[in-house]
């Protein structure tokens, strides 16, 4: 008669044992795991490690699927200040859309932070900071490996409630059901004709559910790097984080220079500090159209050249040139 394997329950320092050299790695090849446990939408690598002004060092920078930017703390035992406060300091110099930390638990002080902080962010969403207070635990089957479990003990409602709102929400399947969700026929012409170009051209894009980013093949794990969004409402965003290496951990160096900066702030209209930039609705039009296509092919040959020049040594050799164009 076949038993049953046992589940068995043991602390992070069992399973790996350096937080900096083994947990923090794991977070990070992981984040879509991360993401799908506490119900946000995190971009499958981030960046670990990185420096702040204050020469402190952040565990981990994170993109959501829409290009909001998510900063991590992890730790092993209970969260201290230290952790809370760098991770928070941080996350509000940087406009960041929320601040989680990942501890095997939480102080009760902590906690009634977290729920004073998110209140506030639901009250002011463009000013306020959503905390989500998560603990972590390993756990594996038999002798099989160890996998860490997470469970959130502190979130912010109001947010919540919109991402599960966001999920019922059937995300377009292919470029024409994208283009349904376009109100004014003149930003619609203009969206068509900048995709249409880029695939033609030989590029990539993927479908979000109210924009298209448009991609290339760049220096990261997975070959594949953001150029831009276009959003439904004639929006367009420009990663200049991602240009930076906030994700890959390759910045190409062309495209953070002062006077790429200055150049594309000019074309969007952009203050010159944010990282991850937006225009206003309606921004794209027939106008703008050609501009917007050009800086495209402006950053997708940046790219192209960091990779002949070794920047890629991470990519994955079977998509280290342009992808075939996508077609509807």
């Amino acid at each position: 008669m076949a038993t049953m394997a046992r589940l068995e329950f043991g602390s992070l320092t069992q399973a790996w044992q350096g937080e900096a050299s083994d947990f923090t790695p794991l977070l990070v090849e992981q984040l879509d795991g991360v993401g799908a446990a506490i119900g946000l939408d995190l971009a499958s690598v981030g960046k670990s490690e990185v420096l702040t002004t204050g020469g402190r060092r952040i565990d981990i920078v994170a993109q959501g699927e829409d290009g909001s930017e998510f900063v991590i703390e992890n730790q092993y035992g209970r969260a201290d200040h230290d952790h809370l406060t760098r991770g928070l300091a941080y996350a509000v110099a940087r406009r960041a859309r929320g601040l989680i930390v990942i501890a095997e638990g939480h102080r009760d002080e902590f906690r009634a932070l977290a729920q004073y902080l998110n209140e506030l962010a639901e009250h002011d969403p463009e000013r306020g900071i959503a905390v989500w207070l998560v603990e972590a635990q390993a756990v594996r089957i038999g002798g099989s490996d160890w996998a860490p479990l997470f469970t959130a003990v502190e979130e912010p409602n109001e947010f919540m409630a919109k991402v599960e709102q966001a999920k019922q929400v059937e995300r377009p399947g292919t470029l024409g059901e994208f283009w349904e969700q376009f109100d004014d026929p003149t930003t619609l012409a203009a969206a068509k004709g900048v995709v249409t170009r880029w695939l033609e051209a030989g590029y990539r894009r993927r479908l979000g559910p109210n924009h298209v980013v448009l991609e290339a093949a760049g220096p990261s794990t997975s070959g594949v790097r953001t150029v831009v969004a276009v959003y439904a409402d004639g929006r367009v965003m420009v990663p200049f984080g991602s240009y930076a290496g906030q994700n890959s951990g390759i910045p190409i160096e062309p495209l953070t220079t002062r006077e790429f900066r200055a150049e594309a702030d000019g074309i969007f209209g952009f203050a010159g500090t944010e990282t991850l930039a937006r225009t206003v609705p309606g921004w794209l039009t027939p106008q703008t159209a050609e501009t917007l296509f050009a800086f495209c092919r402006k950053v997708a040959h940046a790219y192209t050249a960091a990779l002949q020049h070794g920047a890629g040594a991470m990519a994955e050799p079977s998509r280290s040139g342009p992808a075939a164009a996508e077609r509807e």
